[in-house]
């Protein structure tokens, strides 16, 4: 039985996550100068006699008349309020150091490289109202999504992983085309019974549509170029959104169906890093800054100048590290303003993922090793 109430909810925010870019793959900013992007739309064949007037008259004008604004920056502007943070829950120091999170309804998974096993992970499922912790061995894991009920692992080795929540033990299994060579492993976002996920073959990318209880893809895509990073997958409302690149720091944003992948439209970007979905729009980050995108990505506006480490939405909020040295900004997306300041920071070394109105944190500590935190709104 779909769990409506969560469906629906989940459709409102990006289940994929969000974590630290390391420091040696950052640009230099550009002094606020955001650099054009080039727009494509695709439309169907039947639709095209229809539609041939409408985008003279509507998208021509607005691929060339945009015009970023709302740039906060992240320095003029006072937060209304605090996200402090708690205490640190220390996890097993078989963990050697933590590579990927997910969180969902207060439970916290995270993987890491085994302290004793070359080649695999460690995955601790950590439930925050008891405080319970446990472990099991896993493969080297590329990527991960969580929904109330389910586990999704994208693993190097080109495996996708359903892991049961109650205590993480595998349900079902299945092979990814892909390069386990690859620089960029497989990437997975999920909501409700379902999983997204794309894969790089050494030429090309993958993306798949995986349900619970399905013994193969729903649906598949094979895009031209490969993927462009670990960071660049994510759903929101019927669509999902995936980058890959091309020759040069040139790259093409694809939004295809939700349900069976059909490519809906492309833009063309230039060096996008991190990618997420909340409050109705989509927020790709590059060197610049982060922009928000409509759904259909027909027009753009800029929401944060300057480089940021980490994106990710939660309650209505975008979440980036946009002030310097004080903490993670949620900012908000109507107004472009900072509206709340995090004490959980990227800088640390932090993995970090808003779930709700929480921001979850998990990082090595000195003193504690690896263990997570949350900052929770004062």
């Amino acid at each position: 039985m779909v769990d409506v109430e969560q469906r629906l909810r989940d459709l409102l925010t990006d289940d994929h996550l969000a974590v630290r870019v390391p420091a040696g793959a950052l640009d230099a900013v550009h002094a606020g100068v955001r650099r054009r992007r080039r727009r494509t739309r695709v439309v169907s064949a039947a639709g095209v006699v229809a539609v041939a007037a409408a985008v003279a008259a509507v998208v021509v004008p607005v691929a060339v008349g945009r015009t970023p604004h709302g740039s906060p920056g992240g320095v003029a502007t006072q937060a209304t309020r605090t996200w402090p943070a708690g205490p640190i829950t220390p996890l097993p120091a078989t963990i050697a150091s933590p590579a990927a999170m997910a969180v969902s309804r207060g439970v916290v998974w995270v993987a890491g490289p085994a302290v004793d096993r070359g080649g695999n992970d460690v995955l601790a499922r950590l439930d925050t109202a008891s405080g319970r912790v446990s472990t099991t061995a896993v493969g080297a894991v590329s990527d991960m999504a969580a929904t109330p009920r389910h586990l999704w692992l994208a693993l190097r080795g080109c495996t996708l992983e359903l892991h049961e929540t109650t205590h993480g033990g595998i349900v079902s299994t299945y092979p990814l085309p892909c390069d386990s060579r690859a620089g960029t492993g497989p990437v997975v976002t999920a909501n409700g019974g379902e999983a997204w996920v794309a894969s790089d073959d050494g030429s090309r990318t993958h993306v798949g549509l995986y349900a619970v209880g399905g013994s193969k893809p729903v649906a598949q895509r094979v895009l031209p170029g490969r993927l462009a990073g670990p960071h660049l997958l994510a759903i929101g409302g019927a669509s999902v959104y995936v980058v890959t690149r091309g020759r040069g720091d040139g790259a093409v944003l694809h939004q295809l169906s939700g349900t069976d992948l059909r490519p809906l439209a492309t833009i063309s970007l230039t060096s996008p890093r991190l990618m997420a979905y909340g409050s109705g729009h989509l927020y790709v980050a590059d060197a610049a800054g982060v922009v928000a995108l409509a759904p259909d990505l027909s027009s753009e506006r800029s929401l944060v100048s300057g480089s940021v480490t980490t994106l990710t939405t939660g309650d209505n909020l975008v979440w980036c590290d946009a002030v310097p040295g004080g903490g993670l900004a949620g900012i908000d997306p109507r107004t472009g303003k900072v509206a709340g300041i995090a004490e959980v920071s990227p800088d640390r070394g932090e993995l970090l993922r808003a779930d709700g109105a929480a921001i979850w944190a998990v990082g090595t500590y000195p003193g504690v090793g690896v263990g997570v935190r949350s900052a929770q709104p004062g």
